[in-house]
């Protein structure tokens, strides 16, 4: 009797949610095909099918019908192929943003539309950059059976890398990159059918062969040894692999890199407590749909006149919550807590002290030789100095700050996967010197720099708040998706206040153009706190990364000592950003470089980071200026071409 009521009860719960996902669906629908101004009424949608010749009835069926079939199909495509990865990676957190599924599509399609010198399918090109992108992750992540937040490290660190390689290509492209900009940020703006037609049959091809695929997958959830049991082989998974693929490379062709859809839907449907493939797959696509739909009106209702906020960004804005939710309640393993890194040798203090004077002095001469061109001569670069000169100092200077922003986070939540880019300091800081911007506070005023410590503090607040008591690669995983969140509020200002999407977007990259000797004078008082900061703290952290109870047991307070290090980071990173952009990487890889040439030791790590953190910036912004002279590559995108991947080979190194 009570299994008749359970059963009967859960029927219901299915009925209700299928009736209020289409339910939904419907009325955002007609939402969705009303916004974007007064030119469709209520009437105009009823009378629609009746195709009658006016100007309403020809905005619906060239650009807002379109737009609004997009949205649902991006939205269906992504949550079925989240499903799919989550079923086949036994890992709730796969999804195709995650696994570089999406980031590697985008990298395709943006080479195949500006560098390819022949016309290439657009979901071809998705397709190929996508699969590329999901073997890349599982080849550093470990394989199909890696650890769930091991895995997502490995995908994020790819995505990082594919999306720099974007960036740097619209750099280098001509008018044309325009319009690739705002679709990278995930705009569905649509003109005609060609794209829905284009991609509508791939995706009814896909949905159709996973229906058949139910029974399987429900197989596969049951694990590997009993999926081959029952007669389940590697063709399978390869094949349910491989749709998830093209459906998120066309979700990529409509709409762009939109993620979070593939993460968040499936898991709350398993959340509560729907296993089924035959229920899971229907219900993914329409929830999907609804997710989409809600973050396009939502969109087109906050845009502007002349103004289109991706709809990209709004789904990213919820990225950390959704994170949040999923690491607090979804079944993840632990993974094991990644051991300080230990070095048996380090260079002697004589050698270590020449080798650090010897690379300075090449980073600084080759800085002030190497720009748009070679000063070859004393006389040149007298000519040129004036202009290298304070872009040096800038960077020297912000060089510093994140590198000993990078040995602070460290140590204080011994963790060797954090920086101020994979915690969100930097994207919060810089968000908020975009809002310092619209406010007309000129950069590097105290008012501005203010602002983006302001940025700093509330991200590392939310750090604190809500992910720090996490394990340390979940730690990571939240700032990761805080930091995308925060990215896409700064695509979302930058777009509504109308500011130059490619200024912007070189700003928001981290770039020292036009910066003169009043810009690196602001700096100085930032330098001094780290003076302060290094010669009063580098005791305590060579005892707080010993551990809590030992610290303790050495009269250590921990909590204390964490909170003041992870202040002082803040503010560094918040100096930082304020006078050079948000660069990425520089505060994780400088402390590892300085562990490997001088030990654990802070009294020694600290001035070696500080010093290779300069050098990291310096040499960055010389290739930014040099590699496609007269135009500028912003250094950020220099050091996340490098910064990425060694974020993922460490990742790696810890697969033990």
């Amino acid at each position: 009797m009570r299994s008749a009521r359970m059963q009967a009860s859960r029927a219901v719960s299915l009925k209700l949610l299928f009736s209020s996902g289409l339910g939904l669906l419907v009325l955002l629908s007609i939402l969705a095909l009303m916004q974007g101004g007064s030119l469709v009424a209520w009437s105009d949608i009823v009378a629609a099918p009746s195709r009658p010749e006016t100007l309403a009835q020809a905005i619906i069926e060239t650009i807002r019908a379109p737009r609004l079939s997009a949205a649902i199909l991006v939205g269906v495509c992504l949550a079925v192929a989240g499903a799919i990865m989550q079923t086949v990676l036994r890992n709730p957190l796969a999804a195709p943003d995650i696994l570089a599924v999406t980031t590697g599509a985008q990298l395709a399609l943006v080479i195949a539309t500006l560098l390819v010198p022949f016309y290439v399918p657009s979901l071809a090109a998705t397709v190929f950059g996508g699969v590329l992108g999901g073997l890349s992750c599982l080849t550093l992540g470990g394989g199909l059976r890696a650890p769930p937040v091991r895995l997502a490290l490995a995908g994020i660190a790819l995505s990082l890398s594919f999306a720099a390689i974007s960036s740097a290509i619209v750099l280098m492209a001509d008018d044309r990159a325009s319009g690739i900009v705002l679709w990278s940020a995930g705009i569905l703006d649509q003109t005609g059918w060609t794209k829905v037609a284009t991609v509508g049959p791939a995706v009814a091809v896909g949905l159709f062969v996973v229906s058949l695929m139910a029974p399987s997958l429900d197989l596969l959830g049951l694990g590997e040894d009993s999926a081959r049991g029952l007669g389940m082989t590697r063709a399978v998974t390869l094949l349910a692999l491989g749709v998830s693929v093209v459906l998120a490379g066309s979700a990529v062709t409509l709409g762009g890199p939109i993620g979070f859809v593939g993460l968040a839907v499936p898991n709350l449907l398993r959340g509560i407590g729907i296993t089924r493939h035959r229920q899971v797959i229907p219900l993914s696509a329409i929830w999907g749909a609804v997710a989409v739909l809600i973050a396009d009106v939502a969109a087109q209702w906050l845009s502007a006149e002349g103004s289109s906020i991706p709809t990209g960004a709004i789904v990213a804005c919820l990225g950390a919550p959704a994170m949040l939710i999923l690491l607090r309640f979804a079944r993840i393993g632990q993974e094991q807590r990644p051991r300080a890194v230990s070095i048996s040798s380090r260079l002697p203090a004589g050698l270590l002290i020449a080798v650090l004077l010897v690379a300075s002095a090449v980073a600084v001469a080759s800085a002030l030789a190497v720009g748009d061109g070679i000063a070859k001569t004393v006389p040149e670069l007298v000519a040129v100095f004036d202009l290298r000169a304070p872009r040096l100092l800038v960077a020297m200077g912000a060089g510093m700050l994140l590198a000993g922003a990078g040995v602070f986070l460290q140590a204080a939540t011994r963790n060797p996967l954090c920086g101020p880019e994979t915690l969100g300091l930097a994207q919060g800081a810089a968000l908020f010197s975009l809002v310092a911007l619209l406010g007309g506070l000129p950069p590097g005023s105290p008012g501005f720099q203010l602002v983006a410590a302001a940025g700093s503090f509330a991200a590392l607040f939310c750090l604190f708040a809500f992910g720090v008591h996490r394990t340390p690669e979940r730690l990571v995983l939240y700032g990761i998706a805080l930091a995308a969140s925060l990215g896409a509020c700064g695509t979302i200002i930058v777009v509504e206040a109308r500011l130059q999407t490619m200024q912007a977007l070189s700003w928001l990259a981290g770039s020292t153009h036009a910066r003169g000797m009043d810009d690196a004078a602001t700096l100085l008082p930032w330098l001094l706190l780290l003076l302060v900061a290094a010669m009063s703290f580098c005791s305590r952290l060579d005892v707080l990364v010993l551990g809590d109870d030992t610290a303790r047991s050495l009269g250590l307070s921990t909590s204390g000592t964490r909170l003041a290090a992870a202040a002082f980071a803040a503010a560094f990173v918040a100096g930082a950003v304020s006078s050079i952009g948000a660069i990425g990487f520089v505060g994780l890889l400088a402390p590892h470089a300085g562990r490997l040439l001088a030990g654990p030791k802070h009294a020694r790590l600290l001035p070696v980071s500080l010093v290779l953190g300069a050098i990291l910036v310096v040499v960055a912004d010389m290739v930014g200026r040099s590699v496609i002279a007269p135009r500028e590559l912003p250094a950020g995108i220099v050091t996340a071409l490098v910064g990425a991947p060694v974020f993922a080979l460490l990742l790696n190194r810890r697969r033990s």
